[in-house]
């Protein structure tokens, strides 16, 4: 992608219960939140903690997509934002699968929903020839979630990031191609 501007998926991606739709200034509230969630703030580190900073992240959504550096997507259940899936880190046909979920979205597939509409859609439409995924190893719920898509675990990179109390930590690098996936 690089300098190509990201195309939102027209039709919007839904199945069942799930639509996926752009980051809109109303959400900064539930963007704040996520920030502030225990939990994704454990295993990602890049979002806001004020609510400045969840209206900042949201403009930067557009920009980013319009720049074609990432494409950044609400998971819409029942009208209401539960979380975000995400592609970033384009280059050489290959993107980075990234997502989260609010407490009141986790535990009823809506990651792995929302993960699958984003893969098929990225190869489909995308025309991508690989997506990748960098997890910790100890997010058991991440990697079922990866494996339900269809993603293989490829390897463990020791020490690779800085966790979220400033310690590196190994990642797992899970990986899949449109030519293997189940």
């Amino acid at each position: 992608m690089g300098n190509d501007v990201l195309p939102l998926p027209q039709p919007p991606l839904s199945e069942e219960m799930v639509l996926l739709g752009p980051w809109e200034e109303c959400d900064a509230g539930i963007v704040l939140a996520a920030g502030l969630d225990r939990l994704i703030s454990r295993y990602r580190y890049s979002l806001p903690r004020t609510a400045d900073g969840a209206h900042a992240w949201i403009a930067a959504t557009r920009t980013d997509r319009l720049a074609g550096a990432r494409l950044e997507l609400a998971i819409i259940a029942r009208s209401v934002p539960a979380g975000s899936v995400s592609l970033t880190g384009f280059e050489h046909g290959n993107a980075m699968l990234r997502y989260w979920l609010l407490p009141q979205g986790r535990g009823g597939g809506l990651a792995t929903r929302a993960a699958r509409l984003l893969v098929a859609w990225a190869f489909s439409t995308l025309r991508l020839r690989r997506l990748a995924a960098l997890i910790e190893p100890d997010n058991e719920a991440s990697r079922a979630v990866l494996e339900r898509c269809g993603f293989v675990q490829e390897g463990l990179l020791h020490r690779h990031m800085t966790g979220h109390d400033g310690d590196r930590v190994d990642t797992l690098i899970y990986g899949c191609r449109p030519d293997v996936r189940r």
